[in-house]
Order: C-alpha cells, then structure tokens, then sequence
C-alpha cells in the first residue's frame, strides 16, 4: 500500500512541477529572426494560434535600455533577413495594408488591409520612421515577400525594431 502512495504522491508532484515550469517559461523570439533579445524586457506577448491545424498570429514586443538597445542595434546591421527602414512595398502592403484604394494592374480599384492584424483587426504594429525591419517567407524560407499575397495561405515571420523608443515587434502569421 505504501507504494502507491508514493506513486500518487510522486504524480502530484511531477504535475506541480510542470505547471510552476509553464507559469515561469521564458518568451521565446522565432528563431528566423537570427537575434537574440533575451536582454530586452518582454512588455507584451501573446499567441493566438490554436485549433487542429495551429492557424492563428502570435505576437511579441520586447523593449530595451539604450544600452542594450545599441548592442541589439548592432546586431541586426550582420543577421540576414534585416534592413534598415524604410520597408520594401510587399512587406509595407503585409504589414500596414494601403490607406484607401489601389489602382490593381487590371485597372480596377482595390483595398488592401493588413495582413499581419493585432486582435482589433488593425495592423499589428505601429508606424515606425526609424529603425530595422525584417521578414522571412516560412514557406519558402526566404527573407523577401515577393508573391506571398497571391498565395491561399500565408505564413511569415516580421519584425519591425524601433530606434527611438527601443522597442522591437515581432509577429508571425499562420494562415
């Protein structure tokens, strides 16, 4: 009798331990960025993909102090897949959508909205003048947007850093 005991006994803690792991785990930045922030502060994180097929968008914002901040600046200027702003028209049109209509190439007029949408369906991340940006095509595993509207599904991972706040946002977006 006393082995199953400590059997169930072991089992609540086990359980214990894997819940207190979940609570204190660590913000992870998708590996296709190339950089480490684990020096920023997370101020905001959230992960909406969920169902069968893991459809959804996940988001990170990561702050820095200008300390930190010039060293991470650094970085980016040596990882693939990073520029400095201004964004190219395809990752602009992703992540910021067009303000009001777009003459398509058949004359007719269009709008985009933003691919990459917070949960109020805006775009994810706010206007930013001076920095980095970034995008890798999951799909293909290229660092260019080229084509990826014209697909029924889209999954990439952007990220735009700020410069003058020191802030970076990330998103990815799973469709």
């Amino acid at each position: 009798m006393m082995g199953v005991k400590r059997f169930f006994t072991l089992c609540l803690a086990a359980a214990l331990a894997l819940c207190c792991a979940a609570c204190g785990e660590t913000v992870s930045l998708p590996e296709s960025l190339g950089v480490n922030a684990s020096q920023g502060t997370v101020q905001d994180h959230w992960d909406g993909h969920g169902g069968f097929h893991g459809d959804g968008t996940a988001y990170w914002e990561i702050a820095f102090s200008p300390e930190e901040a010039a060293e991470f600046e650094e970085s980016l200027q040596t990882v693939q897949g990073w520029h400095a702003l201004p964004l190219d028209n395809d990752v602009r049109y992703l992540l910021y959508g067009t303000e009001g209509m777009e003459e398509a190439q058949d004359g007719a007029y269009i709008s985009v909205n933003p691919y990459l949408t917070g949960k109020d369906g805006g775009p994810l991340f706010p206007q930013v003048e001076e920095g980095f940006w970034f995008f890798c095509d999951e799909q293909t595993g290229s660092y260019t947007a080229q084509g990826v509207m014209e697909r029924p599904s889209q999954n990439f991972t952007a990220a735009v850093y700020d410069s003058q706040s020191h802030i970076l946002y990330c998103g990815e977006l799973d469709t």
